[in-house]
Order: structure tokens, then C-alpha cells, then sequence
């Protein structure tokens, strides 16, 4: 969902009691046995998280992602500051304790990973225009913000290249990619607990920026798409391959916008289901309307939550047995929307349940709602 801007987000362009003794005994005796689900790690140092078949695991028990995208601290105007510049970007000022504040209330209401998106320019890319640029500060504040994460018993899942320019994926761009922005990001973290994964690119296989008609990159009406297809899967080879060299025993996937983009266009040198770790890709239905994802275009025509149950399975069926997490879902609700509150309540069990009927491991829900509370309800408490 997160779109590519020609704006805000260039740093230098606007410079989330039950009592009783046998259960309590029951508990105890799953936790000393290292059974059952930890799905509610608890604050400190949290155990690496592994992929197992089609699961997730952390400390050896089965772990399902219950995340949340964290675009920008409760109360931030997304006019004037859209989403996180870790205090690059004066139009949006570092604000810690709204941060914590937001993660506290992410915590209660069961939560147990949280998804941010590392600018390229706030983290290396901006050098092309100020060779003077230093990116200390805003890590720095990304330092803070997985500390403040982890005491919290949250994961982060951070996504490695957001805002990346989209005409920049050829060969003689690869070493200026790592040097300035991949390499110094995961040697800095390689080997620290609480990240749970790289994500190694948002989005990669929506080529809009380039050609409207390379929304998908699967379109093959139109054979720029497939050559884009061809040069992208590439590029984030090479991404991945430096980043398991520098942390080799981190996880690794690819924010997909389309879930058959692990193995379409089929004629592509590279399937990308072979390259990571577990999957994840990205689902909406027909809102928002400029997001590309309705029904007429996306996915199959057959709506939600068929379509969701569909791209799972057909990313099982491929048969190398990795797990699968919906890295952003999401429904809009207010003005202009079609969804209530009540229905963005019983949208978001759906999704769960049927991601859970389809053995996915876990979701990573979309901020459209103003707050935490807003947005989460009791989803992953009741």
C-alpha cells in the first residue's frame, strides 16, 4: 500500500484474567514443556524467529503474526507528514513518546509484531542530491524505536527498501543500492534479536510508475511488464543475497502486492518463491479505489474472502512448504467509504479466519483507521 511519492517523503524535497488452578497448572506445565503458541512474547529479549513447513516459530513454539503496519504516531497530520521519516524530514518531527504511547496500545490489544517502511533517502539514498548527508540521526531514532518495541515484547519487521526510485533496478545500480542504503541497515542490526524478519521490498511487482499498464507485472499484453518483471526479480536477488551474507540467520520474504507474484510471469528466469524465506503479499478488495485493488482488476474477480483463501492456497500448492503472512489487509471506514465500523469489525474476523482456515501464519493489518484503538478493536484480544 505504500505508494511512491514524488514529494514529502525526500528528506531534503520537504527538508498497537483468567483464574483458576488447573488452567494455571495446564499453562505452566505448556510453557515448561515449551508447547503451545507464544503468540504474546514478553518484554526483553525476544527469541529468534524461525520458519518450520508452513509455520512460523520463536523460541520453538508456534509464533502467528499478529502485526500492524505503523505509518505515523497517533495524531500526526498526514497532510503534512504522511508517514515515518525517523526525524529526517522537518515536516515531521521525532515524537517518541506519542510512539511508545501508540506501541502501549498496540501491546494491549494483543499485537505482537509491528511493520515499519525504511525510506531509501532518509537512510542512504539522499547522498545523490547532498553528498553531506548523514543518516546518524535518523538511525538513531530507529534504534529507539525497536527498543522501545521489544521492551514492549513487539517484533519489528522492517521493510528494507520503500520510496526507491523506480527507474533504478538495472545492473549499474545494484552497488550504489547496497552501498549506500542495504549494507550499513544490516550490518548495524545483523545478529540483534527482536527482528523478526527483512522485508526485502515493498511492492516490487507493481510497475505503475513506469507504465500504468505494469500495475501487474504479470501482464503479458504488454511486453515492457515482462522485461520490468525480469529486471526487478534481479535487483531484489541481489538485495537478498548481500542481506543473508551480512545477517545469514535473519528471515527473509518481499512485500508482494500480488501473491502470484512468487511464481508469475512463469517465464521469468527468477521465480521469486524460490529466493525467501516464508511469503507475504498483500490483499484489498474494492476500496480504496486508487489502490488498484478492486475486484475488476485484482486477484481473480471473486471478491472477498475468496480471493484472499485463493492466493494463500495457490502459494501452498507450489509445494515448498514456507509460511504464509498477509502483510497488509486493510479496510477503509469513514467519509467516502461503504464500510462502517461494524463492518470493518466483522470484515477483519473474516480475514482472520479464513487466513487461519488456509494454514497462513499470521496478518499485518493496515492503519486506514485514526487510532490504534480504532483500528484493532478487539481482534486479536477476544
Amino acid at each position: 500500500m505504500m505508494r511512491h511519492h514524488a514529494h514529502p517523503t525526500r528528506p531534503a524535497r520537504r527538508s498497537l484474567f483468567v483464574s483458576g488452578r488447573w488452567l494455571f497448572l495446564l499453562i505452566a506445565a505448556m510453557i515448561a514443556s515449551g508447547c503451545g503458541p507464544v503468540n504474546d512474547p514478553q518484554p526483553g529479549a525476544l527469541p529468534p524467529v524461525t520458519a518450520d513447513g508452513d509455520r512460523l516459530r520463536a523460541g520453538g513454539r508456534a509464533f502467528e503474526v499478529r502485526g500492524v503496519n505503523y505509518i505515523r504516531p497517533t495524531g500526526d497530520d498526514e497532510r503534512r507528514c504522511w508517514t515515518l521519516q525517523f526525524g529526517a524530514d522537518i515536516n515531521c518531527p521525532w515524537r517518541m513518546s506519542a510512539i511508545e504511547a501508540d506501541l502501549d496500545a498496540l501491546r494491549a490489544r494483543g499485537v505482537n509484531t509491528v511493520r515499519i517502511f525504511l525510506n531509501y533517502y532518509v537512510f542512504g539514498g539522499q547522498r545523490e542530491a547532498d553528498a553531506s548527508y548523514q543518516k546518524s540521526e535518523a538511525l538513531q531514532h530507529l534504534e529507539e524505536f525497536i527498543a522501545a518495541a521489544n521492551q514492549r515484547g513487539l517484533y519489528i519487521l522492517p521493510v528494507l527498501l520503500v520510496e526507491y526510485p523506480q527507474d533504478q533496478f538495472g545492473p549499474a545500480y545494484y552497488e550504489r543500492a547496497l552501498e549506500w542504503h542495504v549494507r550499513p541497515l544490516v550490518r548495524h542490526f545483523a545478529g540483534r534479536p527482536g527482528i523478526l524478519a527483512w522485508d526485502l521490498f515493498n511492492e516490487p511487482d507493481i510497475g505503475s510508475p513506469i507504465d500504468v499498464r505494469c500495475w501487474d507485472w504479470d501482464n503479458g499484453d504488454f511486453p515492457l511488464c515482462f522485461q520490468l518483471a525480469e529486471e526487478r526479480k534481479q535487483f531484489v536477488r541481489v538485495i537478498h543475497d548481500e542481506v543473508k551474507r551480512l545477517d545469514p540467520e535473519r528471515l527473509t520474504t518481499v512485500g508482494m502486492a500480488f501473491a502470484k507474484s512468487y511464481f508469475e510471469p512463469a517465464e521469468a528466469a527468477i521465480r521469486m518463491a524460490d529466493v525467501v524465506d516464508f511469503y507475504t503479499f498483500h490483499y484489498y478488495d474494492n476500496e480504496p479505489y486508487d489502490s488498484g485493488r478492486y475486484r475488476q482488476h485484482w486477484y481473480y474477480g471473486d471478491g472477498f474472502p475468496a480471493d484472499l483463501q485463493r492466493a494463500i492456497d495457490e502459494l501452498h500448492a507450489l509445494g515448498l512448504r514456507k509460511p504464509v503472512v498477509v502483510t497488509e489487509l486493510g479496510f477503509p471506514t469513514g467519509a467516502g467509504a461503504t464500510r462502517t465500523l461494524d463492518d470493518l469489525r466483522r470484515d477483519q474476523r473474516i480475514a482472520l479466519q479464513t487466513i487461519r482456515n488456509a494454514r497462513g501464519a499470521g496478518v499485518v493489518l493496515w492503519s486506514f483507521q485514526s487510532s490504534p484503538e480504532e483500528l484493532l478493536g478487539d481482534l486479536f484480544t477476544r
